[in-house]
């Protein structure tokens, strides 16, 4: 093997791995994402301090 050949494999398992490191990134951020509005959610559900208050007909 030349130098040429051992540079082009080299510069391909390069590129290779940052792909997958690229799609990586991008699915573990989209299912940090995803989770956000859950998380928020589930720790904003604090209803010892609120009365809920059906209105009658006659309220209404």
């Amino acid at each position: 093997m030349n130098t040429q050949q051992a540079t082009r494999s080299l510069h391909q398992n390069h590129k290779h791995l940052r792909q997958i490191a690229l799609v990586a990134v991008i699915f573990f951020g989209s299912m940090l994402m995803g989770l956000v509005p859950l998380i928020y959610g589930l720790s904003s559900t604090d209803t010892q301090g609120t009365n809920f208050v059906v209105p009658t007909e006659a309220e209404l």
